[in-house]
């Protein structure tokens, strides 16, 4: 519980958030060597009905964990993220490993909510993916659950792949496999943090040369691609290749204003790597008490003054939104530096098959 000088409300001019991360549980049934959530045997204490304090405000809700289908209520807890903020695109991530009860739990949830959106972690092809998750079989059991969410009439399907010191070689041959399967396919530079991923600390050994082709070949294949949302997952992946390579954090984030993240516990951080707690939504009276309140602010200063960069897809989606015009002069410039390559037919760099992946 906090106390009363630490809630007490500072200004109800700060707009409510539009997105947020929702760690339902920490516990997994993976062992990732870029996480450390493995060894939590802490089980959440958020209710169901704590979940229907946050915003309405909210326009993009990611379910994470964890593994979130370990979650016995995950049913009703999107149920009630979904009546609570019914504007809300919801995505659940997931390791994917447990086939039978995430397409259980997930024919459950389409029945309230038909376009869920589920991201299943793919750090890698042949038996790549089974050493950074160390899962045996794990590369298998993922497709075999992508299979079995398309069975059951899932429509929102997608990967997401984290690059790590060990598999950097392999973020174009995931994307290859996901053109395969014909679904979405998202990007992480694996980061560190003091209270999430199970406060694992990571290092970047890798080749730059090999960093910078990988993401020149996805920032390539999104650019060509005819539709705005393509080009702006360019400029994402743009983004990721600055903070692998130079350190740079190519937009300023609003953590902490238009985005949270919220633990299992209950408490509300700014994001995964700001360890500032905002308050606790099982505590708080209302989401607005918490969001206007004291240790908000403090947050906020502490995301202000914040000097190591960061670039996830949870912060860059709002960062992106609100600097449209600086991200559609970097498309342009981009396109016309493509424009003699269309006009030939030629290619610089492409995309490997995803037959040729080992």
């Amino acid at each position: 519980m906090f106390s009363r000088n630490t809630t007490r409300r500072t200004t109800s001019r700060i707009p409510l958030p539009t997105d947020a991360v929702v760690a339902v549980t920490y516990l997994c049934n993976s062992r990732c060597t870029m996480c450390d959530f493995w060894k939590e045997t802490r089980q959440p204490t958020m209710t169901v009905e704590d979940y229907r304090k946050l915003p309405p405000t909210l326009r993009d809700i990611n379910v994470s964990g964890g593994e979130p289908f370990l979650h016995p209520q995950i049913v009703a807890i999107v149920r009630a993220l979904h009546e609570t903020c019914p504007k809300a695109r919801i995505t659940i991530s997931t390791n994917g490993f447990l086939t039978d009860l995430i397409c259980k739990r997930t024919r459950d949830i389409l029945e309230f909510l038909p376009d869920i959106g589920i991201r299943i972690s793919i750090d890698g092809v042949g038996d790549m993916h089974e050493r950074i998750r160390r899962i045996p079989q794990a590369l298998q059991k993922d497709l075999a659950t992508l299979r079995g969410l398309r069975a059951i009439g899932v429509r929102d399907i997608g990967f997401g792949y984290t690059m790590t010191e060990e598999n950097v070689e392999h973020c174009t041959k995931v994307y290859a496999l996901a053109q395969q399967e014909r679904v979405d396919c998202t990007w992480a530079v694996a980061q560190s943090s003091d209270f999430y991923f199970g406060g694992k600390q990571i290092e970047r050994r890798v080749d730059p040369a090999v960093v910078a082709r990988e993401f020149d070949v996805l920032m390539e294949a999104e650019l060509r691609r005819w539709r705005p949302k393509s080009w702006v997952r360019a400029y994402f992946a743009y983004g990721l290749r600055r903070l692998a390579l130079d350190g740079v954090q190519v937009l300023p984030s609003r953590a902490g204003t238009d985005f949270f993240f919220l633990d299992p516990f209950g408490n509300v951080y700014p994001s995964v790597v700001h360890p500032s707690v905002m308050g606790n939504c099982a505590a708080a009276t209302s989401f607005s008490d918490l969001w206007t309140s004291t240790a908000a602010a403090h947050a906020r200063r502490v995301v202000a003054a914040w000097d190591r960069p960061y670039w996830m897809v949870c912060t860059a989606r709002t960062a992106i939104r609100r600097n449209l015009p600086r991200v559609a002069r970097w498309v342009l410039v981009q396109q016309l530096r493509l424009l003699p390559q269309r006009l030939t037919g030629h290619r610089s760099l492409s995309v490997p098959t995803a037959a040729a992946t080992p």
